[in-house]
């Protein structure tokens, strides 16, 4: 359209010349005789080529009026070329095909208006153009400047027009023609009318514009928008949809708008660009329209690829999109409409914290993730500007709550808390709550750390119960607090913000039994190193003279020849014995429970030794009892790495218990089993060792607490010995279980450790 502006200058340039019309070199003729005699001068004057433009009424002039239509053949049969440029449609289609009969070349441009010629030496222009008719005000010149610049003007609109063939063929096998260009505005409505024509065309109309958007179109569009929607009434139309930000200002627009059935809906700050968008035209403002006036220029384009962009672009806006009656409600009451909006800009963000913190009334919440983060407000001077929100109101109630303990160690983040101006801890001595410090003097600020697990990346701010900010904390140690922080979460809702308060709250009291816990914690941890401590004594000290009392009886016994004396210095030496386990059994609890049981491995056989654990307890089984021992599958030998003293203990443990369940006449079985199991596609080897028996079986009230401390029924044993091989063997990554037998006679316990083939 910057063409016709050109041609538009061009003419004004023409009809106030009055020096040049004086002259006689530049004519504004009048009646149509008048252009009809200069027309066929001017064609007659041709000797190589004539170039001319006319809009989509003047094929009909040239081919209806014998002047023109003989001109133009008369110039061809002396040789002469004619460059025609018109606007081809479906009104004047067969005008344009008569035309190309006459012309040497046709072409088609959209939206021409009047129109030009120029031969060698000579300027022709009409704007008044009636459809069959002469011409009746024609523009004449010979100026060569005047020549030049028409020339010029026609050569730009060629090279942007396209062969009439294709536009004909377009046009009769209803081809769409797609294109994408910028049409601009020079004051003779061609957007208005473009706008206009796009509402016409289409079947549905999705409209995203800025906040004066409703008042353009009812100062340009009312009465088109009304029609279309009583083709929506008529089922001729899918209606018109309009996203617009609604406020104070076009509050009753909108109303109006949504009276005559227009469904609008309000969005806010996020409009991209004005465009309207129908099932098959797109027209986009390329600058922001103000005051209710069109723009300037637009974007308009039918490619699909556009169309499909803004379409999506469209249903994604209005999924964000907000009810327009509780809006207008809200604007109406002047009271805030709940939102979440999304803060992307670091600055942005400082400056909504910083004004959130000032209107604050009654309360102000805060979360920060990290004792670093404290340090940066407290450099950045937000932590000042708290401060004196604090001084000034001395009723608000203002909580920081630090989601990190202080490091003492860090010396120089506590000269900084410390040393900066007025921070003081509550207790500097007592570490025992290093949680909690605050400013001195300020009662109605108050500081706490606490690291109860709760991790986050998150800082949060609640202000009044009624407003929050959640802001993204991209890096919790550095020192500068523009690259420390990244997008934000800001809310005026009630309930959300109501629901962080809540979380506050929760964390806030949190603390104080965080600081109750670690403290009884604490207490707990010398009163088990103490009793650590005692156990271990009092262990050693009974092993201590057990063992020469052990000694001394036995040398006793062997020199003596009484068997009555010697019947009483076995019972001696037998629960010496069982002093002795139990002493032993202690220590080794102790020891696991303080983690301090060592392990040493070595290669040994372990059929070897289970067969010489068994010669031991046969040799030294009560001789009321008559108890055998069955070995099964002891061949292969297995080789274990393993600590044998330990293994040896388990083993012990498993006959000891199995002794003591049988009453009278039993039999221990001792089976030797290979087992191979798939882990992590891993194929590994075990060895598992079951000893059976026929005693009184595991009592049912045990059976779940078997490995235990304590575990035991019997007046016999204090259930150590399974706890203790349970750890054993778990220690060398096997596992160790126990049930009744099947034919309820007597139990199995069974240890499995693994095998390195």
């Amino acid at each position: 359209m910057l063409f016709l502006y050109n041609v538009y200058n061009l003419l004004y340039y023409l009809t106030m010349t009055d020096i040049a019309i004086e002259r006689g070199r530049t004519r504004i003729l009048y009646g149509a005789e008048n252009s009809l005699l200069y027309g066929s001068k001017f064609m007659q004057n041709v000797k190589k080529k004539m170039d001319i433009t006319f809009d989509h009424r003047a094929p009909s002039i040239v081919i209806k009026i014998p002047q023109y239509y003989n001109g133009y053949k008369n110039i061809l049969k002396r040789g002469g070329k004619i460059r025609c440029i018109t606007e081809i449609t479906k009104d004047n289609i067969q005008y344009c095909k008569d035309l190309l009969n006459i012309v040497s070349e046709l072409r088609h441009l959209d939206g021409l208006k009047g129109g030009i010629a120029m031969n060698e030496s000579e300027y022709m222009a009409t704007t008044i153009l009636q459809e069959e008719q002469p011409l009746t005000e024609v523009i004449f010149s010979n100026v060569e400047e005047v020549v030049s610049q028409g020339q010029y003007i026609f050569d730009t609109f060629w090279n942007n027009a396209i062969p009439a063939i294709k536009k004909i063929k377009e046009i009769e096998e209803g081809i769409v023609s797609y294109q994408t260009k910028i049409i601009e505005d020079f004051g003779d409505s061609i957007i208005e009318n473009e706008i206009k024509k796009v509402i016409q065309n289409s079947t549905e109309l999705n409209a995203c514009s800025s906040p004066c958007g409703l008042t353009i179109g009812y100062n340009y569009f009312i009465p088109l928008v009304k029609q279309v929607l009583e083709r929506k009434k008529n089922g001729l139309h899918k209606g018109i949809r309009f996203l617009i930000e609604i406020n104070k200002n076009n509050l009753e627009l909108a109303k109006i708008f949504l009276d005559i059935g227009v469904d609008i809906r309000h969005v806010k700050d996020i409009i991209p660009l004005s465009f309207n968008v129908t099932d098959n035209e797109l027209l986009a403002a390329i600058e922001k329209t103000e005051n209710g006036g069109l723009a300037k220029s637009i974007l308009y384009s039918n490619e699909p690829s556009y169309l499909k962009h803004f379409k999506n672009l469209f249903e994604e806006l209005w999924k964000k999109s907000k009810d327009p009656q509780k809006i207008i409600k809200s604007i109406e009451e002047e009271s805030d409409l709940s939102f979440i909006e999304t803060i992307e800009s670091t600055e942005e963000s400082f400056k909504l914290v910083h004004s959130l913190l000032a209107v604050a009334k009654d309360e102000i919440l805060v979360i920060l993730p990290t004792i670093n983060s404290l340090c940066r407000q407290i450099k950045f001077g937000m932590f000042e500007h708290i401060k004196n929100i604090a001084v000034t109101n001395r009723t608000i109630s203002i909580k920081i709550l630090i989601n990190e303990e202080i490091d003492y160690q860090n010396q120089q983040e506590i000269n900084l808390l410390l040393n900066n101006e007025n921070i003081l801890f509550q207790n500097k001595n007592n570490v025992d709550f290093p949680f909690d410090f605050q400013l001195d003097r300020i009662e109605n600020l108050k500081i706490r750390t606490i690291n109860n697990g709760f991790k986050t990346e998150m800082g949060l701010i609640v202000v009044d119960k009624n407003k929050s900010i959640i802001i993204e904390s991209t890096n919790n140690y550095t020192n500068n607090s523009l690259n420390a922080i990244g997008m934000a979460s800001y809310s005026n809702s009630i309930h959300i913000s109501k629901s962080y308060k809540s979380i506050f709250d929760t964390l806030w009291e949190q603390t104080e039994i965080y600081g109750q816990l670690k403290q009884a914690h604490e207490h707990l941890k010398i009163q088990d190193k103490m009793q650590k401590e005692f156990v271990n004594i009092a262990a050693h000290e009974l092993r201590t003279p057990i063992q020469p009392i052990l000694g001394l009886t036995e040398l006793v016994k062997n020199k003596i020849k009484d068997k009555e004396e010697k019947e009483l210095l076995e019972v001696v030496i037998k629960n010496t014995k069982r002093l002795k386990n139990l002493a032993e059994n202690i220590l080794d609890v102790a020891l696991i429970e303080g983690r301090l049981l060592n392990i040493n491995k070595e290669y040994f056989n372990l059929n070897k030794l289970i067969l010489n654990i068994s010669e031991d307890f046969i040799n030294d089984i009560d001789k009321k009892k008559q108890i055998k021992f069955e070995y099964k599958n002891f061949t292969p030998n297995y080789i274990i790495y393993a600590d044998t003293i330990k293994i040896g203990q388990v083993v012990s443990s498993l006959f000891d218990n199995s002794i003591k369940n049988i009453l009278g006449e039993g039999i221990i079985s001792i089976t030797l089993e290979r087992k191979e199991i798939n882990i992590n596609d891993n194929k590994i080897h075990f060895v598992v060792v079951h000893v059976k028996d026929n005693g009184s079986g595991i009592d049912n009230e045990i059976i779940s607490k078997l490995f235990t401390k304590f575990a035991s029924k019997s007046f016999q044993g204090t259930g150590l010995g399974l706890f203790i091989s349970k750890n054993i063997v778990e220690m060398h990554g096997g596992k160790i279980w126990g049930t009744n037998n099947k034919d309820n006679k007597g139990a199995t316990f069974s240890f499995s450790l693994p095998l390195n083939d």
